[in-house]
């Protein structure tokens, strides 16, 4: 019998490879013959350059409130690999409560950027998600300087939503602390935004799918000549993790909260698709679950363990969870 876990992060406890082994460890507890195969999934957002491969290069660039931090990135003799996240993340601001929604600055990913084509990476992998910004980018094209535009497809943007650039604001700022008169205010922002990157680059970003990621940083990039995919497709083709699929008897996802954004353009949708697909069983093992997406394939570590553990030991209580879900499944995996 063959199993392939497939998690995505659990936001905040446990990493997308920290929560895959807590599966796998109740799989073959389970079922002590079977083949795991383990494949740490992202899409796009914090978790992406863990999934391709891991940091092997460290840099100060500007954080998004001003202050420098050291940001990992990857960089090979294929591509290079950057997380929005880890140069302009809002975990880096403090969270919401001390973001700065107007301030706040993609300028450090535009200097993670400049860095690998400088030292000529042949592709370059740009993750978006987990962000603090709302800046259109402005501060990544300031940092680009006259690097900008792309070749063509040398800079790929991975994305975990369809949002255009001119819904940016109305979409995401509220997350990153923005209030009804501040979402107003960078809404107008962008406009101004869209209109230069427009007269610069000759691309009106405005109404084009997948450029509202990262607060417009994905627009302004794409103005530029980057490519925008499917955030989630993009790092499981990667991973081979559809050939993995096709020849499973079960697939185990999940993530920290699992409910209906997860199966559009999140990971663990794309895990259940590409399961569903190949006819192949699919379970989904999450932090919390809403209730539009609860069913029998579905368990939370909540229910599983009580809000308490599930916080205070996040990779036991993913293992009990686990160990539930295969428990209602008897010797045998379901037809």
């Amino acid at each position: 019998m063959r199993v392939v876990v497939a998690p995505d992060k659990f936001k905040g406890t446990l990493s997308a490879r920290e929560a895959a082994e807590a599966m796998a460890l109740a799989v073959r507890d389970r079922w002590p013959g079977a083949q795991v195969e383990v494949v740490p999934i992202a899409d796009g957002g914090d978790g992406t350059l863990d999934a391709l491969g891991g940091a092997n290069r460290d840099d100060e660039v500007t954080g998004p409130l001003g202050a420098p931090v050291r940001a990992p990135w990857r960089l090979d003799a294929e591509r290079a690999v950057i997380e929005s996240a880890a140069a302009s993340g809002l975990v880096l601001a403090g969270g919401a409560a001390l973001n700065d929604p107007w301030a706040a600055t993609s300028r450090g990913v535009g200097e993670l950027l400049a860095l690998a084509l400088d030292a000529g990476a042949p592709r370059i992998i740009v993750g978006m998600g987990g962000s603090a910004m709302t800046d259109g980018g402005r501060g990544a094209l300031e940092a680009l300087g006259d690097r900008v535009p792309f070749e063509p497809g040398r800079v790929v943007v991975l994305t975990d939503t369809t949002a255009a650039f001119g819904d940016a604001a109305r979409v995401f700022a509220p997350q990153k602390g923005a209030d009804a008169a501040m979402v107003r205010r960078l809404s107008a922002r962008l406009e101004t935004d869209a209109d230069e990157w427009a007269a610069r680059f000759g691309r009106d970003v405005r109404r084009v799918p997948r450029t509202g990621a990262a607060g417009g940083l994905s627009g302004a990039l794409c103005a530029a000549g980057a490519e925008l995919v499917d955030g989630a497709a993009a790092v499981a083709d990667a991973l081979g993790l559809e050939t993995a699929i096709a020849g499973a008897d079960l697939v185990v996802t999940g993530e920290g909260a699992f409910d209906e954004t997860s199966l559009s353009g999140k990971g663990p949708g794309h895990v259940l698709a590409l399961a569903a697909a190949h006819g192949v069983p699919a379970a989904v093992v999450a932090g919390v679950i809403h209730p539009d997406v609860a069913g029998e394939g579905v368990v939370s570590l909540v229910d599983a363990v009580g809000v308490e553990r599930a916080r205070n030991e996040p990779a036991a209580a993913v293992r009990i969870a686990t160990a539930a879900m295969l428990e209602r499944w008897g010797d045998g995996i379901p037809s």
